[in-house]
Order: C-alpha cells, then sequence, then structure tokens
C-alpha cells in the first residue's frame, strides 16, 4: 500500500511539474486589481511603471475601437473592433464591459472569453458580462459583436482597458496600458432621427507610435532577458535531454543482459499484472496526451519532451508488466 501510495504522490508531482509553464500563460485578467477595484474601470496595475502593484495608466499605449454607433436601435447587430498599440510591444490583451447591457458575440476560435466573474463557461462565444482576451494576442487586434438589448435601456456606458505586453510572461514596467470610456446613446425617438454612422474612439498619443527614442537601460534591460531565457532554455533542453538518454541506455543495458543470460522479469500473478498493467496504461495515455499537445501549442522542448518520454516510459512499464505476467512460475514464487 505505501508503494502504491509513493508512486500516486510522485505522478501527481510529475504532473504538476510538467504543468507549470502551461499555467504561467495569459488568460484574460482579474475582475479586480490588487487594488480591490474594477480592473476594467480603474486597469491593471500589476502591469506597467510600478508594476507589480502600483502600475498606472501610459499615454504611449492607444487603446482604440471602431463601429460604435452614436445611439443603439433596438436588437440591432453592431461590428466592434479592438486595438491596442504600442510602439515597441506588439502583442497584448483587454478587457470591455457594457454593464450588462446587451449581448457580446464572436466567432469560434477568436482569442475572446467571457471575463473572469462571469457565469459562462470559458468557452462560450456568447455573453451578456464582460469579455476579455482569452490569450496574448499578437497583434493585438479583436473583433466581435455587440447586439443591443431588445428593450430601450438608456444610454450605455462602456468601458475599455487595454494592456500592451513585451511578452517575456512576468508583469514589469516594460508592459503598460490605458483606459477608453465611452456611451452609446439610447434609441432616437423616430426613425427618421436615427444616425446610421459609426465611430471610432481612441485613446492615447498617436506620435508615440511613431516618434520612439531607444532608451539604453531599456535595450540593456532587454539583451539581459534573451541571455537569461536562452540560459534557462538552453540549461533544461540538455539536463533533460541528458537524464532520458542515461535511463534509455540503462533500459537497453538490462534489456541485452537479460536475453543474454536468458533472465526477465519475476512472474507475478495475473491478478496483480492486469491492474497494474492498466495502471501504466492510464498513465502513459495521460503524459502522451499532455506532451503532444504542448508540441502543437508550440511550448518549448523541455516541457513536452520529458512528458513524451514519462509516456514512453509508463508504456515500456506496460511491457515489463506483460513479461512479468508471461514468465514461467518457479519454486521461490510458489512459496
Amino acid at each position: 500500500m505505501r508503494l502504491i501510495t509513493a508512486r500516486s504522490l510522485l505522478v501527481i508531482l510529475l504532473v504538476l511539474l510538467l504543468s507549470a509553464g502551461a499555467l504561467a500563460s495569459s488568460g484574460g485578467p482579474p475582475p479586480e486589481n490588487s487594488a480591490g477595484e474594477s480592473t476594467v474601470i480603474s486597469g491593471c496595475n500589476c502591469h506597467g511603471v510600478g508594476a507589480p502593484a502600483n502600475g498606472g495608466t501610459s499615454t504611449e499605449v492607444v487603446v482604440s475601437i471602431s463601429g460604435v454607433p452614436h445611439s443603439y436601435d433596438v436588437d440591432q447587430a453592431y461590428e466592434f473592433s479592438i486595438k491596442v498599440e504600442h510602439s515597441s510591444n506588439t502583442a497584448g490583451g483587454f478587457m470591455l464591459s457594457s454593464g450588462g447591457s446587451g449581448t457580446f458575440s464572436w466567432a469560434d476560435g477568436v482569442d475572446i472569453r467571457p471575463a473572469d466573474g462571469s457565469d459562462d463557461p470559458k468557452s462560450a462565444t456568447t455573453t451578456t458580462d464582460n469579455i476579455s482576451h482569452s490569450d496574448t494576442t499578437d497583434p493585438a487586434e479583436w473583433t466581435f459583436t455587440w447586439t443591443a438589448p431588445s428593450t430601450d435601456s438608456g444610454d450605455i456606458s462602456f468601458y475599455l482597458a487595454g494592456n500592451s505586453v513585451d511578452g517575456h510572461g512576468t508583469n514589469d514596467e516594460q508592459d503598460a496600458w490605458n483606459l477608453l470610456s465611452f456611451v452609446i446613446n439610447s434609441p432616437p425617438s423616430s426613425s427618421a432621427q436615427s444616425d446610421l454612422s459609426t465611430r471610432f474612439i481612441s485613446v492615447g498619443d498617436y506620435e508615440s507610435l511613431f516618434v520612439s527614442e531607444p532608451d539604453p537601460a531599456a535595450l540593456e534591460h532587454e539583451k539581459q532577458l534573451e541571455l537569461a531565457e536562452s540560459v534557462f532554455t538552453t540549461g533544461n533542453t540538455l539536463f533533460w535531454s541528458s537524464l532520458c538518454i542515461l535511463i534509455v541506455g540503462a533500459v537497453f543495458q538490462r534489456e541485452i543482459l537479460e536475453r543474454k543470460y536468458g533472465e526477465g522479469p519475476e512472474w507475478l500473478a495475473k491478478e496483480i499484472a492486469y491492474p497494474q498493467a492498466l495502471r501504466r496504461g492510464v498513465i502513459s495515455a495521460l503524459f502522451f496526451i499532455i506532451g503532444l499537445n504542448w508540441m502543437a501549442d508550440g511550448s518549448a522542448a523541455y516541457l513536452y519532451a520529458p512528458a513524451i518520454f514519462v509516456g514512453f516510459w509508463a508504456a515500456y512499464g506496460v511491457y515489463r508488466t506483460v513479461m512479468a505476467a508471461k514468465a514461467e512460475q518457479t519454486a521461490k514464487d510458489v512459496l
């Protein structure tokens, strides 16, 4: 029993270890920032100058939205496009709120989801709650539909937070964000007064997108980050590769010696072998799925390669269990 428990704990530990890289990816901002304020209204102060606790807005980030009508008609659908621009950062995210008025919808496969705090599932493609990016997007552009309420709900206020990030996976001063708010007026009293034109609304300093003087400190910071990332990636790749090669070499050596001297796994009763093979088969399939998914998503080799290796190792365990079940019973086994 202790042996089974130890093995179970080892498997859980490996899953958590190999999942660390996947859990670090951005999937949208929280509903409240570190100050306990609404993120979409007050901003995400974990990014930008003063991060990770006191980051503020930056005019270097141009947040814009197009397709916005002056006033809405009930049940009318409008196509909005959000863009977050910065002179050096190209990736980013957003959060948009209509205060629960109307319905947001988007095509399947677009990096948009119901924001944290919504009762809708993250896989939904429509919601009446706030929406945000589902993954850091490069370039930082999103297109979706807002359908007006089915009744006159008065003037509707929208709040938009746009975050531009440097893509290093950490909340630092190289990130920057800005806030935008606007109002869509209630339906006009007559169709003759309806304004069919739409607006392009933005906030930020457009000149900063085209006039950018390199900061020596920022360049050195970028250089050190690239160097650290290269050392980390190379070190992990060499470590896991060496470990896998040593293990594979030891396994081949054992198999060769067993065949040379006519040895093999000790006999194992079938009532023990079947559950053991099943457990190892499940573990093998689990790690194969994890590893192949990470490889398809473009994760680092030092993440998906060990996962796939563990899958092969568990599959080899199934083979050894089958060999043990087929082994001839000896006098020692009977005793």
